[in-house]
């Protein structure tokens, strides 16, 4: 509950909204109570006047008073029904986009770093389906569980001015329906609400990551093991669905017959007391619809403790993301970044969290301002997570890094990104237009500086070509551009950002002969007065730099000369 109980501290800015839905559910419902009690009251009243003769003249019976107050409990309910829909909805809206707010602000400082770890689909359908899921805790069941504590208590005081036995009986039943019976099926229902939200999430990302790698999928004709794995899933996610459904269903009937029940005793006490002239026969009616309507209140709270489980499931997930510990650590007083950009790696060590064998060990490097260096080697020998970690997204276990002269946790991380541009070779292109992608290297370029940014990168003829130019949608993950113009995009923006570092990680991968000569031009021209630090296990990209370092298990040991066929040495090297 602890963790139900945190999600409801950020609910607090909307806490006047949550409670006018409250207010608005309370007076909704007590005016359907009142409006079925007193047309029921009415409609009897109305039948007794008819047959009752006295002295040879009909009863008189002053029907305007209850049927205005019948009309004006109809307006109320139904102009209070429509209002507590708007207000609850929008607070869940609002306390939604609060806690939405707050995840992010959460997971920033974990973006660099911590994230990567995490599988992206996982992490993308989790906490999508876990942050939806959150809607429940106002709407289905704070509101609900409120609105049926004050609601009973005004029925059941009301009931007493009548008569105790009768209140006495419905308190018994109302409390076995309204708190043993979901407490029950709070139990029974807890497990499979939990592997609900289990099983939707691992289905997203099922489904995420068929889609993203659907191409290499159906290469490799592992497409239908797939797809029949995620089918596996999405039968079980059914099933358990399914066996919380009849659970629902049962809960519902038992509750349908305990209200059932109450009012059958209702009726038989009401008329033990009518004998005995204890109680009039419009009294009587009266309490019979009103006990009949005050189990209305309690309909929703079964399914709502039901789902509490997954409540609890999803409120978890949510705080587990949000409470990683940051891969690395800022420091209070950080030193202003230095005009002299040397880098130095003196025996750095790293591994990352669950690895038992050093990834990187006892590596130094010196790298003066200005040099052209390239950083080879397989596979797996820590290439990429070496520029991991001159970008600062993890701190080495042992060693450090300097920049110039300083150690990196000395600055502020945000501050040392401005120093590095980098070129990987997944250009990440979000939905938006050309322009919108270019401005994330600078969001306050002219248009000089974005026409300049278009020329370095060669994507002059492409934008001309386009209807729309710069203001061409680009589409989600770049799919409306090619891999060589997604890496010019991409290149443009380095360019934009004219940090006096450039990292590349593998710039040409998975382009076609002609658009890596032209990336690589543009690229020589662009590093031209910058330090340039490339790592790849290709020939592509080397006439680029003056070094080559070459990385094994063993260390960092520098070739002779640059090497025209970087793959017969890395395959022949130990």
């Amino acid at each position: 509950m602890k963790d139900l109980k945190f999600f409801l501290i950020l609910f607090k800015p909307y806490q006047n909204w949550l409670l006018a839905g409250i207010l608005l559910s309370i007076i909704t419902t007590l005016g359907g109570i009142a409006l079925l009690t007193v047309s029921g009251w009415f409609i009897t009243s109305s039948a007794i006047a008819g047959v009752t003769v006295v002295n040879d003249l009909a009863a008189s019976f002053n029907y305007m008073q209850p049927a205005a107050e019948i009309r004006a409990l109809a307006i109320v309910r139904t102009l209070g029904r429509y209002g507590e829909r708007i207000i609850t909805h929008e607070a869940t809206f609002r306390v939604l986009a609060q806690v939405r707010i707050w995840f992010f602000a959460q997971i920033i400082p974990l973006a660099t770093g911590r994230l990567a770890l995490l599988r992206s689909g996982d992490l993308l359908a989790g906490m999508t389906s876990d942050i939806d899921a959150l809607d429940g805790l106002y709407l289905r069941l704070i509101a609900p569980v409120t609105v049926a504590v004050f609601g009973l208590s005004a029925v059941l005081l009301f009931i007493y001015q009548y008569s105790a036995v009768i209140a006495l009986n419905t308190l018994i039943l109302l409390f076995i329906a309204s708190v043993i019976v979901p407490l029950i099926f709070n139990r029974l229902g807890n497990d499979g609400a939990k592997a609900i939200v289990s099983l939707t999430a691992n289905f997203k990302t099922q489904q995420i990551e068929i889609l993203q790698g659907l191409r290499d999928l159906v290469t490799f004709q592992a497409y239908e093991r797939f797809k029949n794995k995620a089918l596996r899933v999405s039968d079980r996610l059914i099933e358990t669905q399914r066996g919380n459904n009849r659970l629902t269903a049962l809960s519902s009937a038992i509750t349908l017959f305990i209200s059932q029940l109450s009012l059958l005793l209702t009726v038989i006490l009401a008329a033990a007391a009518l004998q005995q002239g204890e109680m009039s026969a419009t009294d009587a009616a009266l309490l019979v619809f009103c006990v009949l309507a005050a189990f209305e209140l309690i309909t929703p709270l079964a399914p709502a403790m039901q789902m509490l489980g997954k409540l609890q499931q999803a409120a978890q997930h949510i705080r587990e993301v949000a409470t990683l510990p940051p891969t690395i650590v800022e420091t209070q007083t950080p030193l202003s970044l230095p005009k002299n950009f040397d880098l130095a790696l003196e025996n750095l060590s790293f591994r990352y969290e669950g690895q038992n064998e050093w990834l990187i060990e006892n590596l130094s490097l010196t790298i003066p301002q200005g040099s052209k260096i390239a950083i080879v080697g397989n596979s797996g020998m820590g290439k990429t997570s070496l520029l991991h970690l001159l970008l600062r997204f993890f701190d080495p276990q042992q060693g450090q890094l300097l920049l110039n002269g300083a150690n990196y946790q000395q600055f502020n991380s945000d501050e040392l990104l401005s120093c590095f541009g980098l070129l990987s070779q997944r250009s990440q292109l979000f939905a938006t237009t050309i322009r919108g992608n270019l401005l994330i290297g600078k969001a306050d370029a002219t248009d000089a500086e974005l026409n300049a940014a278009i020329a370095a990168a060669g994507l002059e003829s492409f934008i001309q070509k386009l209807p729309d130019g710069l203001e061409t949608w680009v589409g989600e993950q770049g799919l409306k551009v090619s891999g060589g113009e997604a890496r010019r995009i991409a290149l443009a923006r380095v360019y934009l950002k004219n940090a006096p570092i450039i990292l590349l990680d593998e710039p040409t991968e998975g382009l076609d002969a002609k658009t890596e000569e032209d990336v690589l031009a543009a690229l020589e021209m662009i590093a031209k007065d910058k330090t340039l630090i490339m790592v790849t296990h290709r020939s592509a990209g080397l006439k680029l730099v003056n070094e080559v370092y070459q990385l094994k298990a063993a260390g960092l040991s520098k070739l002779p000369s640059i090497p025209e066929k970087l793959e017969q040495v890395l395959l022949y090297s130990d």
